[in-house]
């Protein structure tokens, strides 16, 4: 047999073993190939994402609730400063009230607002005292008129608190007229008070026909966030 006969006979007996041979043992591996590695499946993924949003939702309430309790602290913490600086600026002037029936000027007068039950009070006093801060080489005297009323917003949806300062009084000068304005805020949403005689409480306070000053005050504070701030002033102590 011949070298071509021999070539025929060994390319025919190739054929039949690599035809009947599984193709991983014919066909090597080659580094291009991606070796087979077991993934994620679409239910998996879905339960992870159900499990992360779970729990960025437990830490978003958590974070708003304590951003809240920290804004409601504040909010009441302000309320507190605020009625504290007022009770003590009115409770000292309160305290050192002055009148003498001999000087038109001098007065006391407390009058209540409103005459239902249940609305929000905003009564309104006026009085003289002894706490003005008297400037060097000034003609001022200790006797100062001082007054607290509410009076409409700007905006004409509530009310301001405001105070009138009168540094100089005589006998020219009527009681209630002149003096200057400032608005205080508008965060009180009810002021009543009270006036004591010695033996009963009563809402109203008139120096022009009691000729005295009350033996004591209280006052009754309301703030829109609803706390309730109460003091009890002797007056002339």
């Amino acid at each position: 047999m011949n070298n071509s006969s021999e070539f025929r006979v060994q390319s025919a007996e190739w054929r039949q073993t690599t035809e009947s041979a599984p193709l991983d043992l014919v066909i090597p591996h080659s580094a291009l190939r991606i070796p087979h590695s077991k993934g994620f499946t679409l239910l998996e993924v879905l339960i992870a994402v159900a499990i992360m949003a779970g729990i960025v939702t437990v830490i978003y309430a958590s974070f708003a609730t304590a951003s809240r309790n920290v804004e409601q602290a504040e909010a009441k913490r302000d309320a507190t400063d605020l009625a504290r600086t007022l009770l003590t600026k009115m409770s000292n002037e309160i305290s050192n009230a002055y009148y003498n029936p001999l000087m038109t000027e001098t007065i006391f007068l407390g009058k209540k607002s409103g005459t239902e039950p249940d609305a929000p009070r905003f009564d309104t006093i006026a009085f003289t005292t002894l706490t003005n801060w008297r400037k060097p080489n000034s003609k001022d005297i200790g006797v100062w008129e001082v007054g607290y009323r509410f009076e409409e917003t700007a905006e004409k949806n509530g009310s301001v608190l405001v105070r009138k300062e009168k540094r100089e009084i005589s006998a020219d000068i009527l009681p209630l007229e002149g003096g200057t304005d400032y608005n205080l805020t508008d965060r009180i949403k009810s002021m009543q008070l009270r006036y004591f005689n010695g033996s009963v409480w009563t809402e109203d306070w008139d120096s022009r026909l009691s000729r005295s000053v009350p033996s004591a005050v209280e006052i009754t504070l309301v703030l829109d966030e609803g706390s309730l701030y109460s003091m009890q002033v002797e007056v002339g102590r």
